[in-house]
């Protein structure tokens, strides 16, 4: 709660000095009067207060909804109506019509110093020649100028900018971070998982099944084991891994599996296609085949889960398959998570996958494709 108050007093407290910049960016002369009220600092506040609400637009609505989704020309779009409104809408409201020629009321000139004096012909260093005066000349030698359009809103065109590349930046910043952590939260849960006292003593006691049987399979599932504690340990916290590692990693979990489950369950596991050379994002395929063993496996009824793992060109296809049973095997976990892998789908593989869950009339069907890198 103390951070959030504190998150918020850091906003309000860049607001209000992000407004305050009205009073710093408009030219004026120093002896100017009223400078609070005139027309210009209200044009500037104004335009500041909208170039605000645009700071929010964007980093909430806009990047989210179209940059991160690769849609550039309807962000672009959206950047240069936001322009054109930021820049017209505080002039017509103060009266500054930019189509009408002349000085504007109640918009003071631009202030600038008259030529300086020139010496004679005679060279002399202390005759000097003073031209006429401008008709519009000040006492003191400054004279005014009636500044263009562009001139008067150059400064917004660069606050404008400047806001938008900032939001950019926080909003890709975010991202990274909110990603970076949900790869940890995925590692953590992941990682509980395959350390559950209910998943080990399992794999342990099929493990001690095989070896009282003296079946060739006993060393085989020792050797899945470690090899899945070794991914988690050494893989699993990087940003990307190899593809055949991850499948490596799903081939041992289901190796497991098979040799808990023995003959009470119909396991199908296919790899089709070339993994060499391609990566993936950890942990994100091994949610939904945990689900698929979580509620598609009982001792007691006719299991059956049928996992495809399909590699097309730079195309990966998962399909797993499991039959709804009434009395499912609540003890083991769901190891990520599918709304952890849906989060984390979203913020890794923005646009280039697509996940549907079928509930077919006695089975769930997973599909999950992804662009690989």
């Amino acid at each position: 709660m103390a951070k959030k108050r504190l998150y918020l007093l850091y906003h309000i407290a860049g607001c209000l000095l992000f407004l305050a910049l009205a009073l710093v960016l408009y030219p004026h002369p120093p002896d100017e009067s009223g400078r609070l009220l005139s027309r210009p600092t209200q044009r500037d506040f104004l335009a500041n207060t909208l170039m605000l609400g645009f700071f929010y637009l964007n980093y909430f609505i806009l990047i989210p909804r179209l940059y991160f989704r690769k849609r550039y020309p309807s962000y672009l779009l959206c950047i240069a109506a936001a322009l054109v409104l930021i820049v017209l809408v505080p002039c017509l409201i103060t009266g500054r019509v930019p189509w009408h020629h002349g000085h504007p009321k109640g918009f003071p000139p631009i202030f600038r110093h008259a030529p300086a004096r020139s010496a004679d012909t005679t060279g002399s260093l202390t005759s000097f020649t003073a031209p006429e005066p401008p008709p519009d000349a000040l006492p003191g030698g400054p004279h005014n100028i009636n500044p263009s359009f562009f001139e008067e809103i150059s400064h917004h065109i660069f606050v404008f900018f400047v806001v938008v590349l900032f939001s950019l930046f926080l909003r890709v910043r975010s991202r990274m971070l909110t990603a970076e952590k949900q790869k940890l939260d995925a590692e953590l849960v992941s990682l509980k998982s395959q350390i559950n006292p209910h998943f080990l003593f399992n794999a342990l006691n099929s493990i001690y099944s095989l070896t009282v049987r003296k079946e060739d399979a006993a060393p085989a599932a020792v050797i899945n084991l470690s090899e899945l504690m070794r991914y988690m340990i050494k893989d699993a916290s990087k940003t990307l891994v190899p593809l055949q590692v991850e499948l490596d990693y799903i081939t041992n979990y289901i190796q497991l599996q098979r040799a808990r489950a023995g003959d009470t369950a119909v396991i199908d596991f296919t790899i089709t296609g070339d993994p060499a050379g391609k990566t993936i994002s950890p942990l994100l395929l091994i949610a939904f085949i945990e689900n698929a063993f979580k509620y598609g496996i009982n001792p007691d009824e006719e299991s059956i889960v049928t996992i495809h793992i399909g590699i097309i060109d730079e195309q990966l296809t998962l399909k797993v398959r499991n039959k709804k049973l009434t009395t499912a095997n609540r003890f083991e976990s769901t190891g990520i998570g599918i709304a952890n892998t849906r989060e984390r789908l979203t913020l890794l593989y923005p646009g280039k996958y697509a996940l549907s869950i079928d509930d077919e009339h006695g089975h769930y069907l997973v599909t999950l494709t992804i662009a690989l890198q």
